[in-house]
């Protein structure tokens, strides 16, 4: 006789995961075979590495029938899987069944794993397969007209099924009150590379960190914590490394999801960064959805991240690429953006912060216009995520690219948020294992996001690193890192300004965050990039990946200072000790 729900739960109750794999199997070996007529293609459950069948016995016609499932699969494991999911619909009606909370049972019993998307052990499909005969049912009894009925499945599975536990509401706020003092020098410490001595017998001064964060001893710790005690390939085995693996990786889904307030885990795609977040939204979502003569809107201070793609799909499809012109000091001039922002505008890119004016962009403004026509918006976040507060519902944006190395964590790893309704809208570019549901020799079919766009391996210890450098941010104070870096910005500023002969490019610091980027008469960036490395002050100098905006304020080159949260007033007096003898070496007088 099969167990009841209950019964289950208590017989789960102390076992751990290797006992609970044995129980599984205890389960399945009880469940009653389906007859093999049942075992036919239309009863099939498509996509999952076990074969899985399913049919559903309905006693009444009305919408107060009671459902029977009755499944099977090729997998003892699987079977133990169904027998849970046969105590927990059974006798119930279609509209119990779209409105019961079926994950929570799977994670009361720890298997929460069983049924995640990225997971095709059938169970998921099964699910899936479940919801969609209530709907059915439920349409067809005259319970609830179809739309009534979407609405229900739609608001239960963002409930039940997705929706993020704890996720706050409205826009975290920086307000200067109430926030913590940060201890530059005590998060200094935090990170081994810059508590080393260099030969001259300097600490290091970095103030690259807009190319690349340092990382934090904690986010070190975890890289070398996975490599050492349980690597393995994410959502591919279920022995102890693999199950493991998968709690992590997905752990760290979840938590970057409730950083950036998502309103869904399956909002957040893992990529190798923004470059290749942004070309993904281009060439998967542009392709398939920007038409000949229709407008993609962006700016000249764009990275080239954000520029080539949407230059070269505007070239692709006979699309029109225009600019928001700039005011005299660096920022979208919006006074003149409904002249640029029109019916015809399909597309909206736009850095939430400039790699080189250091320019942060009015993004809730912009949505809000864009909304007025129907454009679709893609934010850069490159620079604005790891420095200004981002939360993805109140921005109202539709698609959010950026990187973790930029946000105190490893290379090779970034984001790319997406409503589920423009990820549902947007074709994978990148083919292979995982993301697929099935392959046959005709044709292929995709699996739902966030699986679809992550084929093949992931950077499987970076996205979990990554998950740490988030925490890491937040244990030590978004609030209080993003007040230390405003001030050091406004000093970093006042200071550079009393250098003969400089030109600071972008707004006053009340518009901009801690990027300050220059360019001091008679000393080429290159000449002043020597001298600030020999007194051990690391800066960027170059493009920095925006020729159109070096060209557009007609110079090649300039200096580069990117601030974070371990820097210190200490560090702008070296880097002014530094500048005063490069004007001494350098500048003919």
């Amino acid at each position: 006789m099969l167990l009841t729900l209950e019964e289950i739960f208590e017989e789960f109750a102390d076992l751990d995961r290797q006992d609970q794999s044995l129980y599984l199997l205890e389960l399945g070996d009880e469940l009653p075979e389906l007859p093999v007529v049942a075992r036919t293609d239309e009863n099939k459950v498509h996509g999952c590495q076990s074969q899985v069948w399913l049919i559903t016995d309905i006693d009444g016609a009305d919408d107060s029938a009671r459902f029977t499932i009755v499944a099977d699969s090729d997998s003892n494991i699987v079977r133990g899987l169904i027998a849970i999911l046969e105590a927990s619909y059974n006798g119930k009606t279609a509209r119990e069944i779209l409105e019961y909370d079926i994950d929570a049972v799977f994670h009361r019993l720890n298997l929460q794993q069983h049924i995640t998307p990225q997971r095709r052990n059938g169970l998921r499909g099964m699910v899936d397969r479940v919801s969609k005969l209530a709907r059915m049912h439920l349409v067809q009894s005259g319970g609830s007209e179809p739309d009534a009925v979407n609405r229900v499945i739609g608001e239960t599975r963002s409930a039940r099924e997705r929706m993020l536990p704890g996720t706050p509401g409205g826009q975290p706020q920086l307000d200067a009150k109430d926030v913590a003092v940060l201890n530059a020098e005590d998060i200094r410490r935090q990170f081994p590379v810059l508590c080393q001595t260099l030969p001259g017998g300097s600490r290091p001064i970095f103030l690259d960190s807009g190319a690349s964060a340092q990382k934090p001893q904690s986010v070190i710790d975890k890289e070398r914590e996975v490599e050492e005690q349980y690597f393995a390939n994410a959502h591919r085995g279920t022995y102890q490394f693999g199950q493991r693996i998968d709690e992590e990786f997905e752990g760290a889904r979840t938590t970057i999801a409730k950083f950036l307030n998502a309103p869904s885990v399956d909002s957040i795609v893992f990529t190798p960064g923004t470059t290749i977040g942004l070309n993904m939204i281009a060439s998967g979502w542009g392709r398939r959805h920007v038409q000949p003569g229709d407008e993609i809107l962006t700016s000249v201070m764009e990275h080239h991240a954000n520029f080539v793609p949407w230059q070269q799909l505007a070239k692709e499809r006979g699309a029109t690429l225009k600019l928001i012109p700039l005011t005299s000091d660096g920022r979208l001039d919006m006074d003149q953006l409904d002249s640029v922002l029109t019916r015809r505008t399909r597309v909206l890119a736009i850095t939430g912060m400039s790699n080189m004016l250091g320019t942060i962009n009015p993004i809730r403004e912009l949505v809000r216009r864009a909304r007025e026509v129907g454009t679709c918006v893609v934010v850069d976040g490159a620079q604005s995520v790891p420095h200004l507060p981002t939360d993805v519902i109140a921005d109202d944006v539709d698609f959010l690219a950026f990187s973790g190395h930029k946000l105190y964590g490893p290379t090779g790893v970034g984001i790319l948020y997406g409503k589920p309704e423009r990820l549902e809208e947007m074709d994978p570019i990148i083919f292979g294992g995982h993301m697929i549901s099935e392959v046959h020799i005709e044709k292929s079919s995709w699996s739902a996001a966030p699986a679809r766009f992550e084929a093949g391996t992931m950077p499987i210890v970076q996205a979990i690193a990554l998950g740490t450098a988030v925490e890491w941010v937040q244990q030590t104070g978004f609030a209080s890192i993003h007040q230390h870096e405003q001030k050091l910005t406004k000093e970093t500023i006042e200071r550079l300004q009393t250098v003969p002969g400089i030109t600071i490019f972008g707004p006053d610091a009340a518009h901009r965050g801690g990027i300050i980027t220059f360019r001091i008469d008679g000393i080429h960036p290159e000449d002043l990039a020597a001298i600030l490395d020999q007194h051990g002050v690391f800066a960027r100098h170059g493009h920095h990946c925006t020729m159109p905006l070096h060209t557009y304020l007609g110079v090649s080159a300039t200096t580069r200072v990117s601030l974070a949260a371990y820097n210190t007033v200490d560090d702008i007096t070296a880097l002014m000790n530094a500048i005063e003898f490069a004007l001494k070496k350098l500048v003919k007088r």
